[in-house]
């Protein structure tokens, strides 16, 4: 079964510009540079996952060696990745459910001043008519023992998902892939109802938003936690970042800004604990 989010995989055209604007937006040095063949993959280490910012050099499939085919063309959020705890078990058991699952792949990653990385993965593209890309990896995280500051953003809250089918995705996530669904909702946040969904595992949320009046199903923007918002809002300003002021959350307890130029323009958001003075 499925038992972390292991990362939000993005692509970038300019690979060292966008590395520059990610240790300035997270405000630490916690990552590894690999290559797939020729491309550069900076992977930025979070307390409950990672960012995989693989450069994009205009070809349809793009990274793990040529397996995964881009989302869209944009630069952004392209795939979400999970670890199992047996991954020849769970490829059997999706393929069982008539979902369309690549064959296992190999990744020999090399890794910088690091051993080569081996790993097992398989792909769940189409998943649905809508089409979004999953990335199955078995299981062989290492130990996160690296210290994050205050100032820091140290976890991945949410990463959200528009539909305009939410009841597939729903059988999807909860029904096929049994991540666990936390919220089943509608709010009206004051311009029409709007039912959404919480999906949780190894500590991430992915927020599903239905939009009917899109026609394909879409990553969305990422929800990031700091430890101390002021800190880190403050620290964010300084680094010459577009924030909006520190307000009080939807969620009882927690207080947001809003990034208006986050790196590669992802819609952001910062989320800490209402325990600190704003």
């Amino acid at each position: 079964m499925l038992t972390k989010f292991k990362s939000t995989i993005i692509t970038t055209k300019n690979i060292y510009e966008s590395h520059r604007l990610f240790k300035k937006f997270l405000g630490h040095d916690h990552f590894e540079l690999s290559f797939d063949g020729d491309r550069r993959i900076y992977n930025y280490f979070l307390k409950n996952g990672s960012i995989e910012l693989c450069e994009n050099k205009d070809q349809e499939n793009i990274f793990y060696f040529s397996k995964l085919k881009k989302q869209t063309k944009k630069d952004e959020i392209q795939a979400l990745s999970f670890f199992s705890d047996n991954i020849y078990d769970d490829h059997k058991r999706y393929k069982n459910l008539g979902l369309n699952v690549s064959e296992l792949f190999e990744v020999n990653k090399k890794i910088i001043n690091q051993k080569h990385e081996n790993s097992l993965f398989f792909i769940l593209n189409k998943t649905n008519s809508l089409d979004l890309n999953f990335l199955i990896f078995e299981n062989n995280e290492k130990p996160n023992n690296i210290k994050y500051e205050e100032r820091y953003i140290s976890k991945f809250n949410q990463i959200i998902i528009y539909t305009p089918a939410i009841e597939c995705l729903k059988n999807l996530l909860s029904d096929k892939l049994g991540i666990r669904l936390a919220l089943d909702k509608t709010f009206n946040f004051g311009e029409k109802d709007t039912r959404m969904m919480f999906f949780r595992i190894g500590g991430v949320t992915i927020e599903v938003i239905e939009n009917t009046d899109i026609k394909s199903m879409a990553f969305g923007g990422v929800g990031w936690h700091s430890d101390n918002i002021t800190s880190c809002h403050k620290r964010l300003i300084l680094s010459d970042f577009n924030l909006s002021e520190v307000r009080k959350g939807r969620k009882p307890g927690t207080v947001v800004s809003t990034v208006k130029d986050a790196p590669l323009m992802i819609p952001s958001i910062i989320i800490g604990l209402d325990n600190h003075d704003i």
